[in-house]
């Protein structure tokens, strides 16, 4: 280990499907889809499944459009809910 101002890193919490939904602001049928579609990361424990904060936040940022060129403003802004 190295003493020189290294603070050990603390994991990423893990959240039950209920808590990632409540972050997410989704329904558990959409983060089940998503689960499936191999765009959620998780973690199965025993019959439980749980996410990492850190990876549904990168999960998040890979599926962020960004407006570009060539891009209409329809598709810019998204899906409407």
């Amino acid at each position: 280990m190295n003493p020189h101002n290294e603070s050990p890193r603390r994991p990423d919490p893990l959240l039950t499907e209920l808590e990632a939904c409540e972050f997410l602001r989704i329904r558990p049928r959409q983060l089940y889809t998503w689960r499936k579609q191999g765009l959620i990361p998780f973690v199965r424990i025993s019959r439980s499944v749980r996410y990492r904060l850190g990876e549904l936040e990168a999960a998040l940022d890979a599926m962020s459009v960004r407006g570009g060129a060539g891009m209409s403003a329809t598709e810019a802004d998204g899906p409407r809910a």
